[in-house]
């Protein structure tokens, strides 16, 4: 490897052009990049990553699509009864073929709907069971927050692919995200 020599008799700044160091080939050779060999087994390693990967990441996008599907269920039981504590006057939830919405009867014997109409199977392609069966039905809260009718318990089974969940109402109107009683 040639050093660069500064001649003190030049006054040039310049280095004369015997002066610059040649290039090695072992230089160049580092300095050209990747070879076509390398990237092919790159981009096979990453195939076979994303590969195993990416069944993990549909099965958490189905766990989430149905635990959202769950708690807007239960925030929509739960509104049915705040609104009939709220308004003094009595709410019903209804679900009819996975749709849920909630409406409020009126002192002048109208009703009035709360909430917009939750439509599970749509947004989140989610569907709601009662008893193996599709529901059609309704819980009514009175004034208090207790549900009047029916006078049983329900159990909503929520179900995504391969993926359930339930959210229960007990006799009383209480909404449980557990069904553990």
């Amino acid at each position: 490897m040639r050093l660069f020599v500064r001649h003190t008799a030049q006054t040039d700044a310049r280095p004369a052009l015997h002066d610059v160091p040649l290039a090695s080939p072992r230089r160049l050779r580092a300095r050209r990049g990747v070879s076509l060999v390398e990237m092919v087994v790159v981009l096979v390693i990453a195939g076979i990553v994303i590969s195993m990967s990416l069944p993990k990441f549909a099965a958490m996008r189905n766990s989430m699509n149905l635990r959202s599907a769950k708690q807007e269920f239960a925030a929509y039981l739960m509104t049915a009864r705040a609104a009939a504590v709220r308004q003094s006057q009595s709410s019903q939830f209804h679900i009819v073929n996975n749709t849920a919405w909630t409406t409020v009867s009126l002192p002048n014997g109208t009703t009035t709907t709360v909430n917009q109409r939750l439509r599970l199977f749509r947004t989140r392609n989610v569907t709601v069971t009662m008893g193996g069966w599709a529901p059609n039905d309704s819980i009514v809260y009175d004034a208090r927050g207790i549900a009047s009718w029916p006078r049983q318990r329900r159990i909503y089974v929520l179900t995504l692919n391969n993926l359930k969940d339930s959210v229960c109402v007990s006799r009383a109107g209480l909404i449980a995200r557990q069904c553990s009683w």
